[in-house]
């Protein structure tokens, strides 16, 4: 009879944990219901895709949280069509009914934007509800009342040491090691990736005064020309492929050459690069610099489409990921440069990138011109034999 007693009494117990466990749930899914959803809509590479979703984890399971923000993520490069074109879209057509809440782009990308939908697109932000905005060290020099920094990011050179001890630092000496190594340097078609995008740019706009940088005016197309004449005279001292010149398809790609020692320099993401190193993916001969003038780099920021979400409901999570968590998550994830004192970021990692400074990034904005030189890439660059 006790052996009886004892065995009631242990599964009263059980269940009484199960019954409690059960509630918690239910009062954690309850509190989860009554938060707003926030659609965050972000563009890149895989790593960036790696980064929102490891922040988002957080935040979301923050018992504190005043929203459960999910992720929409288009690739760079896979031929779906692009963020700014679905904004653009949702836009002119008088859309106020979208899940377009809260976009991560390049701050330098932002121009792209406005071209193809308009002025308003984005809605200024009241900073006075982010209070970490405070720590941000830089304010974006794009639409800087509607954007809120929370990384920076830059293109640099990647080379193996062991092979090129010395590596080119200016454009003559880049145009000299090029033709004297052929088959050894490659960077992505520009249409596919940032990082091949930044060195065409390089080529067009080094010789260029500074207001062509930040002008989307078609005027500077004609100025072009020395830069296309350079990028044709390199072309067939590129990476090869069955005696063909072969440009990568993504900033990935002309990484994994460099990875299986295909070539011995290339243009990349810091971010990447960093990331490869510090998994073992590239080898540790692998280093970065920058060359003079330095290709583009950009702040990457959080904005708000005017397209009937509401602004209040993205403040929270924009203020966690530029807090000392959310940067540390950025930083540790893909090597982001903060956008914050990075002596408030408890993380090792903030060494490797110690020597990358934003507020000393050559920035290009030129929006829809954009367009027009991964066009000209397209037909007068890639067709060469």
């Amino acid at each position: 009879m006790k052996r009886n007693k004892l065995i009631v009494l242990a599964l009263i117990l059980t269940l009484s944990a199960v019954m409690l466990c059960s509630c918690s749930e239910a009062g954690s899914s309850g509190a989860d219901a009554d938060k707003p959803k926030v659609t965050l809509w972000a563009t890149g590479s895989d790593n960036i895709r790696a980064l929102f979703e490891k922040a988002i984890e957080v935040y979301n399971s923050k018992p504190e949280s005043k929203s459960i923000v999910e992720l929409q993520f288009i690739m760079q490069g896979s031929g779906d069509q692009g963020l700014s074109d679905r904004l653009a879209a949702a836009k002119l057509a008088g859309r106020k009914d979208t899940d377009f809440d809260l976009i991560a782009e390049n701050g330098s990308s932002l121009a792209g934007y406005i071209d193809k939908a308009g002025d308003d697109l984005f809605v200024p932000l009241d900073f006075s509800k982010i209070p970490n905005y405070e720590n941000v060290l830089i304010k974006s020099g794009f639409y800087t009342e509607c954007v809120v920094p929370y990384r920076g990011t830059t293109v640099v050179m990647a080379y193996d040491s062991e092979r090129v001890p010395d590596p080119p630092k200016t454009f003559e000496e880049l145009d000299e090691w090029i033709k004297a190594n052929p088959g050894r340097f490659a960077y992505n078609s520009p249409g596919t990736g940032g990082a091949g995008g930044a060195f065409v740019n390089w080529a067009l706009y080094r010789n260029l005064p500074l207001e062509a940088y930040t002008s989307t005016d078609e005027k500077w197309v004609t100025e072009w020309e020395s830069g296309w004449n350079w990028l044709k005279e390199i072309h067939p001292y590129l990476y090869q492929s069955g005696g063909k010149t072969v440009y990568p398809n993504k900033n990935q790609g002309a990484l994994d050459l460099l990875i299986n020692k295909e070539v011995d320099l290339i243009p990349a993401w810091a971010d990447q690069v960093l990331t490869n190193l510090a998994n073992g993916i590239l080898p540790e001969t692998v280093k970065i610099y920058q060359l003079e003038p330095a290709l583009s780099g950009t702040d990457v920021v959080f904005a708000v489409p005017n397209l009937g979400g509401n602004p209040e409901d993205t403040y929270d999570f924009i203020n966690f990921m530029i807090s000392p968590e959310g940067q540390k998550i950025c930083l540790e994830t893909i090597f982001a440069i903060p956008v914050i004192d990075v002596s408030l970021i408890d993380s090792d990692a903030k060494d490797m990138v110690a020597d990358l400074d934003v507020s000393k990034f050559t920035v290009i904005s030129n929006g829809r011109l954009g367009s027009i030189r991964n066009e000209y890439w397209d037909n007068n660059i890639a067709t060469l034999p």
